[in-house]
């Protein structure tokens, strides 16, 4: 993976979070929306850490 992809990974990780926010002002903390939204950015969490430290 290239910087320029870590990059990406981390615009779309500030993106998701923002969106999270936003879900959760709209729904609630329990509504499922909210739920996926949260999964989605753990997703892009985990993934990054895997990256930061190698363990790919």
């Amino acid at each position: 993976m290239t910087w320029m992809d870590i990059l990406m990974l981390e615009n779309l990780i500030i993106e998701k979070k923002a969106q999270l926010l936003n879900i959760v002002e709209l729904h609630g903390l329990n509504h499922l929306k909210t739920i996926q939204c949260s999964q989605e950015l753990d997703h892009l969490l985990n993934l990054h850490e895997r990256i930061k430290y190698g363990s790919m």
